[in-house]
């Protein structure tokens, strides 16, 4: 048999000591300010974006060895049980996922959303792998929280460290803009404080002065803007929600506005673009999961108030359904496809917390077929749906990523020949102890989703604190 060569996966065990961490870091800077190949070339374009795709690279291989594909890996290790070795794989794990995921922010303009794919699913297929040597996430997280990249702490070293030759140089080399910096600050884990968290987002909004939001046209203050939204819905995953998003033009949006914009209207020709400059918002993997958290934090009442109407009814509201399907629908098209609808929908209804979750599975499979309708003229071609999902891939909402081509997207009226069915249930239990809904804690009735905004900002509370960190499947201290 031929023996494999360790030595080099060997060398790679340990765990990343303070002095490689910092050597590290500071790399990652000089790859930010690495200068443009000449005044007429963006710096997300030519030589310099071929050396960050290189550098990016680099991080996945060391990411991939940290994990490897021999040895401990293949079983299980039950709580305190692990090795040293498998200890220190972890610790090396967390550490370069955290700089491979933030390095899409290195290219420093809009690039092509889907550009990044491979090393997305590679690196969620290294995650995988590695899950299978955790038998306990809390006993991951307190053993790796040290080897975590703060996000609060890479934006200072960008904001403060700027070299003196590239402040000589023009506008291509100014500080960090609001867009690496909600791009950053999504990628925030437990080592940030709340306090300094929220002081970059007012440092985001500072970034934002002079420009309205892109929906509603008020400017981006303080109290609209800086800082997150956080859920006392009791989700399977914890999230935080920013108050604002940045697309790659610039033009930014509150996160309240990006829901209204969800609303079905009659016009779905700007779905995916600016309503301000009309170009792509390209959002990419980096965007994905504070929007995809967003859209579960403002859809889950709306849900969960349906299914209350349609359990006390006894009856499905094919009208409700019909705006579910939409709305997940918008949600993909609004990500030009980094969430197929399908996916949109078993994130909402996995991640949401419902006081009739019978009735959330009937309308989810009256949801889910309607998603998968053929276009006209190809009844025969059902898509087929996507209803055997494995728990780590519910949690990645790239996972089920479609181009947004292939949607089908129902003409006016297309759902409108359907009609109410009956809900077949046992007639509704009123236990006393039974929790409130999340969704009935505002007195407004939402209707059929008309106008949600204020509705949705009742839905909410002020706050810091929570994190969704490795496509939400590392747990909260």
């Amino acid at each position: 048999m031929r023996r494999r060569d360790r030595s080099r996966s060997s060398a790679r065990l340990h765990a990343p000591t303070a002095e490689e961490q910092e050597k590290t870091l500071a790399g990652f800077a000089q790859h930010f300010w690495l200068p443009p190949d000449n005044f007429n070339t963006p710096p997300w374009q030519g030589e310099r974006a071929a050396r960050i795709v290189h550098y990016r690279h680099r991080l996945l291989s060391e990411v991939e060895d940290a994990v490897g594909d021999y040895g401990p890996l293949g079983c299980v290790c039950e709580f305190g049980d692990q090795s040293k070795e498998v200890t220190s794989r972890w610790q090396r794990f967390a550490f370069w996922d955290d700089v491979a995921r933030m390095s899409d922010v290195l290219f420093r303009g809009p690039i092509e959303p889907r550009h990044a794919d491979e090393i997305e699913m590679r690196l969620h297929d290294a995650w995988r792998r590695l899950r299978s040597s955790i038998a306990d996430l809390h006993e991951f997280s307190a053993l790796t929280i040290d080897f975590r990249v703060s996000a609060v702490r890479l934006v200072m070293m960008l904001e403060t460290e700027r070299p003196p030759e590239a402040a000589q140089l023009d506008g291509q080399f100014e500080l960090p803009n609001a867009r690496t910096l909600a791009s950053l600050l999504s990628l925030r884990c437990e080592k940030d404080d709340g306090e300094e968290v929220l002081e970059l987002y007012r440092l985001l909004c500072q970034k934002l002065q002079g420009s309205t939001c892109v929906w509603c046209n008020e400017p981006f203050d303080e109290s609209t803007s800086a800082g997150l939204f956080e859920g006392e819905m009791r989700y399977v995953v914890p999230t935080t929600v920013p108050k604002v998003f940045v697309p790659q033009c610039g033009h930014a949006i509150h996160t309240l506005c990006f829901g209204s914009q969800l609303i079905p209207e009659s016009d779905q020709s700007s779905r995916g673009d600016c309503r301000r400059c009309q170009m792509p918002y390209a959002w990419s993997s980096i965007d994905v999961e504070p929007m995809v958290n967003a859209f579960c934090l403002l859809f889950s009442p709306f849900v969960d108030k349906r299914a209350q109407d349609m359990n006390a009814d006894g009856r499905i509201s094919q009208s409700a359904i019909i705006s579910i399907a939409e709305v997940c629908i918008n949600f993909s098209l609004e990500l030009a496809g980094l969430v197929s609808a399908s996916s949109a929908w078993l994130l909402l209804a996995r991640r949401g917390s419902f006081k009739h979750p019978d009735v959330v599975e009937i309308i989810g499979d009256e949801v889910m077929r309607l998603l998968n309708l053929p276009p006209e003229g190809d009844a025969d071609d059902l898509t087929e749906p996507v209803d055997d999902v494995s728990p780590e891939d519910a949690e990645n909402p790239c996972k089920f990523a479609v181009h947004p081509e292939t949607l089908h997207v129902p003409r006016d009226g297309a759902f409108q020949e359907l009609e109410d069915d009956p809900l077949d249930l046992p007639p509704p239990a009123q236990p006393e102890d039974c929790p409130p809904s999340p969704g009935s804690e505002a007195e407004v009735d939402l209707g059929d989703i008309q106008d949600p905004s204020a509705v949705m900002l009742n839905q909410l509370v002020e706050g810091c604190g929570g994190d969704v960190t490795l496509s939400g499947l590392r747990p909260l201290q």
